[in-house]
């Protein structure tokens, strides 16, 4: 089941898209379905008034955990671009404060005042519809995933170098971008092998497939829950592919337009501006 975040005469709504269709229902935020029968909700009329998008959860009640270098390729992208020095390295994991997110057709801050090397990130994106602890086997983390979104994992590179890590260059305001459509596990599964793409301006700057992940969805989901609990409603970013700007010394500029496309999922467009 696909769902959608949306205002409705400025009234938050939770709608299912379906046949390309979006049909109203009774629901006005994502966390109300996580503990019901999916099978049972109802979908109303279709949904015909001008409307505005909404990150698929707009305040996340925790920061977004993130994982670094989780692809093959973007893992040698990172050692060459001096990110990383340790090619037989572990999971890296990092969180990333989101007061708001923003979504399709927001924009993204360029923060000049304090960054001159704003990039992107396109990643999956999971949340979770439990409370998660010493999770250990498939059956249990596809009981605890509620579905997928699209994330962009806005990064100050600059930022990133000064303070020697990842905080604060990824948690400044507009920079985390959360896809307003959400695709449930059951259509996915846990393993979701799905293209991922990233385009500046139309052109193709990332082009991947979720099955190339170094630490699959089961494999760090496992590992977190041996020592942490991860509340529902958590969202984590699973990590990026090659291509980011920072690899070819392309930062994003003013008007520049952003779109992430993953397959089965959606689109999610943003421009910048200064």
């Amino acid at each position: 089941m696909k769902f959608i975040h949306y205002l409705d005469n400025n009234i938050s709504r939770i709608g299912v898209i379906k046949n390309n269709k979006i049909f109203r229902t009774n629901y006005n935020d994502l966390e109300e379905l996580f503990d019901i029968d999916l099978k049972n909700i109802k979908l109303l009329d279709e949904e015909t008034n001008n409307i505005k998008f909404l990150p698929i959860i707009e305040k996340p009640k925790q920061d977004i955990l993130c994982l670094g270098m989780n692809y093959y390729k973007h893992k040698n992208e990172c050692l060459n671009a001096g990110f990383d020095n340790d090619p037989h390295a572990n999971t890296v994991y990092f969180s990333k404060r989101c007061n708001k997110a923003i979504t399709s057709n927001d924009y993204i801050n360029l923060h000049k005042d304090i960054t001159k090397e704003v990039d992107y990130e396109g990643e999956l994106g999971l949340i979770l519809k439990k409370d998660s602890y010493k999770l250990e086997t498939d059956e249990d983390i596809y009981n605890s995933i509620f579905g997928y979104c699209i994330i962009n994992d806005v990064s100050a590179r600059d930022l990133q170098k000064e303070h020697q890590q990842f905080l604060f260059g990824k948690s400044l305001d507009t920079f985390t971008s959360i896809s307003e459509v959400l695709v449930t596990v059951d259509e996915l599964g846990i393993k979701p092998e799905l293209d991922i793409k990233t385009y500046v301006n139309d052109e193709l700057r990332q082009d991947d497939n979720t099955r190339n992940m170094m630490f699959n969805i089961p494999y760090f989901l496992k590992e977190l829950t041996k020592g942490i609990t991860l509340e529902k409603g958590t969202i984590i970013a699973t990590g990026t592919p090659s291509g980011i700007g920072k690899s070819m010394s392309k930062f994003l500029k003013d008007k520049d337009v952003v779109r992430i496309e993953i397959e089965k999922i959606g689109t999610l467009i943003n421009k910048c501006m200064e």
